[in-house]
């Protein structure tokens, strides 16, 4: 089953991908690309989402359903934690910094997840942060191409070799629809109008792969409720401080 699952999830990553390029069309520059799809979203300081979350470890055969909490402020605070369960899973980014808590317990951080958040792409504010950002991730910002994606006609940022980190772009509302480096792969589909002009994803995957079958991650997230620019207390995001309420415990 397990084997057969990670096949299955290979084949759809690699069908996304099998579609020719557009040609003779003029091709926007990756940095006008990623400075269209920053002021689509430069409304949003904050957002608050509401989500199930399904995780599926192939190692185990298993699936674990739960609700989740997803706070962000712009341009890089991040924490996600399973509703009415304190300490159950918490996972906080600020910057770089990066903690993950499972049931009360501090991750150590050989085995945290360095995943840049998905989310990040529509709170970035600043197109030459973002920039910088891809770039570290391996991205080759001065390679642009046209594809098709989900039925989409799409900016591909990045090199077109299969397994290149890249950022796929939709090319009409300016809205990011994947993103891949290294062994992870983040997939965003099904966008609603969350208000006029504001288009955000209601599905979300992603996926680490690893050498081994027990190093494979999916996570499939499907969205509820957004709030656009809620109260949210700088705290949530402070990692020293989280880090010292569960060293205690």
């Amino acid at each position: 089953m397990a084997r057969g699952l990670r096949f299955l999830w290979g084949l759809l990553i690699g069908t996304l991908f099998i579609v020719p390029s557009i040609g003779h069309s003029y091709i926007l520059p990756s940095t006008q690309i990623i400075d269209l799809m920053v002021k689509k979203f430069a409304s949003v300081n904050t957002l608050r989402i509401t989500q199930l979350t399904k995780i599926l470890d192939l190692d185990k055969e298993t699936e674990m359903v739960f609700g989740e909490s997803i706070s962000l402020m712009s341009p890089d605070l991040y924490r996600s934690e399973v509703a009415g369960q304190p300490g159950k899973r918490i996972i906080v980014r600020n910057g770089l910094r990066t903690l993950k808590i499972i049931d009360g317990n501090i991750v150590p951080k050989k085995e945290e997840s360095k995943a840049f958040p998905f989310h990040f792409l529509m709170v970035a504010q600043d197109s030459r942060q973002l920039l910088k950002d891809l770039e570290e991730l391996g991205i080759n910002l001065d390679t642009v191409s046209l594809t098709r994606f989900g039925g989409r006609i799409a900016y591909l940022i990045g090199n077109k070799e299969e397994g290149s980190p890249r950022l796929l772009v939709d090319k009409d509302f300016f809205i990011p629809l994947l993103l891949q480096y290294g062994n992870v792969v983040f997939f965003a589909s099904d966008f609603t109008e969350v208000k006029q002009g504001l288009w955000y994803p209601r599905y979300m995957l992603y996926s680490y792969t690893g050498a081994n079958i027990e190093d494979y991650i999916q996570e499939e997230y499907r969205i509820k409720d957004i709030f656009i620019n809620p109260s949210i207390d700088a705290s949530l995001f402070d990692v020293p401080i989280i880090r010292s309420q569960f060293e205690k415990r």
